[in-house]
């Protein structure tokens, strides 16, 4: 598209992230870069500002450089800072990730929009949020600032309320999107599509995520997908192919992990047509599933595909070898079915140190002791072990359980939805007791 100095320009910001600890597990603006595809065929020029930028040359001078893994993953620039007072009795380190603040207000002052979005993450990472808001205000006053993402969605008064954002969208961006751009006299974009997205170089060339189908067919109680995207609709593998294709083509992508929250369900008309495609091109790339898929749709076909397509490791989402979890809490996983489920992969050529089940900790009410005894039970398969520490999260069928439970105003303060604070720590399940496990787990995993 040819730019002219008419075109209204919406600048999307993905903003820093305030907390104990993060990894880069293929962590991309997903959402936003398919919002500015659809904002880029409306006519608008789309600049996108990535706080986490793991490449900026100004933080690197201030900063150390992140320690990066050829797969893309890895470390972000990090500051030490003083922790809100919400969480002062928390004896861990608090940080600062992204880029500098001088750095953001450099790109911030340099450009003139005509509206703003800012994507929203975890609830307890809005002060990234409230600090892009503050930016954009300091510069640009009188342009429109809206929010949206999963913060914006599940604490959608807390976000009107402290973040500073003229507009706080709750749910998909369409069609309030639109409603609001045709208010300001700016054209009305298209509803985004998880198949066409912005290509950006500087998001994308190290690692690039697809996804095929949206939603979930499952409804775990636990678990916040239903409302951040709805029922399970199977999606179109040829599109998410040409994505792939077009992405390894100007960019020479080669790793690409799935955003999917059910890969493999709808297998027939998903998953397997895509592999077919992904083998049939004889592209050389590689698949990373930082989602675990779902036991049940995994066979022989399946697995002996996946590894010929270039899947370098398969996650499982097992989240508990105890029959009577899976009875409580979603429904999805027979315990049984997985010592046949590894020996097919391993048989399709993945190695034990290639296989990595999740192991869900910290629960309301939960056992120590029910932990432990399925990371022991896990170990007996010969497969990487990752413990998922529990975050409670709002409007899930076990948010009042959370509410009730956890000493913190987890309804008043987002803060303390961060599992890293261990917000149902109990007699029977203590923090130390969690760090134990995790040693274990580290312990029992197979390696390479």
């Amino acid at each position: 598209m040819m730019k002219t100095a008419n075109m209204p320009h919406a600048l999307l910001i993905f903003p820093p992230v305030y907390d104990f600890a993060l990894f880069d597990l293929f962590i991309k603006p997903f959402p936003l870069l398919t919002i500015g595809k659809s904002l880029e065929r409306a006519g608008y020029r789309v600049s996108l500002l990535n706080c986490l930028d793991y490449t900026d040359e100004t933080s690197c001078r201030f900063l150390s450089a992140p320690r990066r893994h050829e797969n893309g993953t890895g470390k972000f620039f990090k500051q030490h800072i003083e922790k809100p007072v919400a969480l002062k009795n928390i004896k861990r380190y608090y940080s600062r990730y992204g880029i500098i603040t001088e750095e953001i207000e450099r790109r911030v002052s340099g450009i003139r929009p005509d509206i703003v979005l800012v994507t929203t993450g975890m609830t307890y990472w809005y002060p990234g949020v409230r600090e892009a808001v503050r930016i954009v205000r300091k510069y640009h006053p009188r342009v429109k600032v809206i929010a949206g993402g999963t913060y914006a969605t599940l604490c959608s008064s807390h976000c009107i309320e402290v973040t500073g954002a003229d507009e706080v969208i709750s749910g998909p961006a369409s069609p309030r999107l639109g409603e609001v751009c045709g208010s300001l006299g700016l054209p009305v974009p298209d509803a985004p599509h998880d198949s066409d997205l912005l290509i950006l170089s500087d998001i994308y060339s190290d690692a690039a995520v697809l996804k095929i189908h949206s939603g979930c067919p499952f409804r775990c109680r636990y678990c916040a997908s239903s409302l951040l995207s709805g029922d399970f609709h199977n999606g179109d593998p040829a599109s998410a192919f040409a994505l792939l294709r077009e992405t390894h083509g100007r960019l020479g992508t080669r790793v690409f992990a799935f955003y999917d929250d059910a890969l493999l369900a709808d297998r027939e008309r998903g998953i397997i047509p895509f592999l077919h495609m992904v083998c049939d091109s004889g592209l050389n790339v590689n698949f990373y599933l930082p989602n675990g898929i779902h036991l049940r749709y995994l066979d022989t076909e399946l697995a002996v595909l996946m590894k010929k397509a270039g899947f370098r490791e398969i996650r499982i989402g097992i989240e508990s070898m105890r029959p009577d979890f899976h009875r409580s809490y979603d429904n999805k996983v027979s315990v049984g079915a997985l010592g046949d489920a590894v020996d097919l992969l391993k048989k399709a050529g993945f190695g034990g140190h290639e296989i990595g089940c999740y192991i869900l900790a910290g629960l309301p009410g939960q056992y120590s002791e029910d932990v432990e005894e399925s990371v022991r039970t896990l170990s007996r398969y010969g497969v990487r072990i990752y413990i998922a520490e529990f975050s409670p999260v709002p409007g899930t069928p076990i948010w009042k359980e959370c509410v009730r439970t956890s000493v913190y105003p987890l309804e008043e303060e987002p803060l303390f939805h961060n599992n890293s604070i261990f917000p149902f720590a109990w007699k029977h399940f203590r923090r130390t007791d969690l760090e134990s496990i995790k040693r274990l787990a580290r312990s029992l995993s197979v390696k390479e």
